[in-house]
């Protein structure tokens, strides 16, 4: 689900931040996925936000490179900051340098033009030249060795006047370093900014913003509920609202209503698609010491490893401050860690489904890829093991809520089948998926 763009809190970030830029000193915020880190940067860099003022602060978002090398990179970079120059006519030098870019034979020429750029932006634009790059973690990783000492000497030279603030899911410090990415990391190292949840009022915004543009309501329990399932991460947060808006719909409700509702709901959320799409992202985020942590969370006298992934998920505000009993930050994670538990111990008999990987085993052996409507099938009848599930909510869980009158029992009978040849040893005599007449299908464990 595309999470909104507007930002809601982070005013602690925003002034981490321009505090940075206004001393002349680069940057870095880390955070998991869907927390908020472009909405953030592109509040700084908006031309019209308050924040903007002072510096110039220029988004670059490093999605939009069209391949992982230096020259891509130059070019897309020098491309945003063109943008901020305020005249026509500086529009039209700074497309000379751009052109020169395009058209230049090698890397280094690239570096060399884009050097030249930045003069002429310092001479042009308010001074400290703030170059702000989202999404910069695949970059990090991939860019030619040399980018990173192109930057670091271009930082040399320019001094406080030019300065780098990065945007990555991950701490850079725990990626794989070479020399060449040193010189560029200790730019950044000694200012490290770990993005919060979002605070409960500025989860109130959030649902509020939400249920103004899907047209549903919430009441106070039901922001109960979706911070107790969510807590402050935006994108768990928008897809508990996007399950109970489409229970709960517009009118006001009383408070058996909301109770019958949130009980509904809940069953479901484990098997939500976009929870689990948003939790898989937040795990893929974290660092294998950090699994290992969480997986054995509650275990007594942990090892040296589990107290370092500890302090990582502390920083990264996955679990909390509580030394004695550590607690993960919202309920619907913490189903989801359980899950990689069980996924983990694939020797286990019985359905597991790596909801990272999109992989299914039976008895500890992988079968063979399914389509993606046998995958949300399965992936619907995991998150409710052992319990019955009617025609209904398997279609608008798997289909969709806009298949109900068109989906009939024959194409789910079609469906069930198709999984069963995939994970039953004897799809005649189901172990796993089983059926009850008259009521609907169950995935037993």
């Amino acid at each position: 689900m595309q999470i909104p763009s507007a930002l809601f809190g982070r005013a602690a970030d925003v002034e981490h931040v321009c505090q940075c830029a206004a001393s002349g000193a680069c940057c870095s915020i880390v955070g998991v996925s869907n927390l908020g880190k472009s909405a953030l940067l592109r509040t700084i860099c908006d031309p019209s936000k308050p924040a903007a003022q002072g510096p110039t602060f220029v988004y670059v978002d490093c999605n939009r490179m069209p391949e992982r090398t230096a020259r891509a990179f130059f070019i897309t970079t020098w491309h945003a900051v063109m943008t901020r120059l305020p005249t026509a006519e500086l529009r039209a030098g700074a497309q000379h340098v751009y052109d020169a870019m395009v058209a230049a034979s090698g890397a280094m020429m690239v570096t060399l033009y884009f050097d030249a750029g930045v003069i002429f932006a310092l001479d042009h634009l308010p001074r400290p030249l703030v170059l702000c790059f989202d999404e910069f973690d695949e970059s990090y990783q991939n860019l030619e060795q040399q980018t990173f000492l192109n930057l670091r000497a271009l930082r040399d030279r320019h001094g406080s006047a030019l300065v780098y603030v990065t945007a990555t899911d991950r701490e850079l410090a725990r990626l794989t370093q070479s020399r060449e990415q040193g010189e560029f990391y200790e730019l950044i190292a000694p200012r490290v900014q770990f993005l919060r949840l979002m605070e409960p009022d500025d989860t109130r915004r959030f649902c509020a913003d939400y249920g103004a543009r899907a047209r549903v309501s919430f009441s106070e329990d039901d922001l109960a509920f979706i911070r107790e399932n969510a807590d402050g991460h935006p994108g768990l947060v928008q897809a508990v609202c996007y399950a109970l808006g489409a229970v709960t719909g517009e009118p006001v409700r009383n408070k058996h209503q909301d109770r019958m509702i949130h009980q509904y709901v809940r069953e479901n959320l484990a098997a939500d698609p976009n929870v689990q799409t948003e939790c898989a992202k937040i795990w893929r985020d974290l660092e294998p010491d950090e699994h290992e942590a969480l997986l054995h969370l509650h275990r007594a006298n942990p090892t040296s490893a589990n107290d370092a992934g500890r302090r990582g998920l502390r920083n990264k505000f996955i679990i909390d401050d509580d030394e004695d009993e550590p607690h993960i930050f919202s309920r619907l994670f913490e189903n989801f860690v359980h899950q990689q538990k069980i996924v983990s111990q694939p020797d286990k008999r019985g359905v597991y489904i790596d909801v990272d990987a999109g992989d299914v085993w039976v008895d500890g052996k992988q079968i063979e890829p399914l389509t993606d409507l046998e995958y949300r099938l399965v992936l619907f009848l995991y998150g409710r093991l052992d319990r019955v599930c009617d025609k209904y909510a398997i279609v608008e869980n798997v289909w969709g809520e806009e298949y109900i009158d068109k989906v009939d029992d024959t194409r789910i009978e079609k469906l069930v089948s198709r999984v069963r040849a995939k994970i039953e040893a004897d799809p005649a005599h189901p172990r796993y998926l089983t059926s009850l007449r008259g009521r609907g299908y169950k995935l037993t464990r």
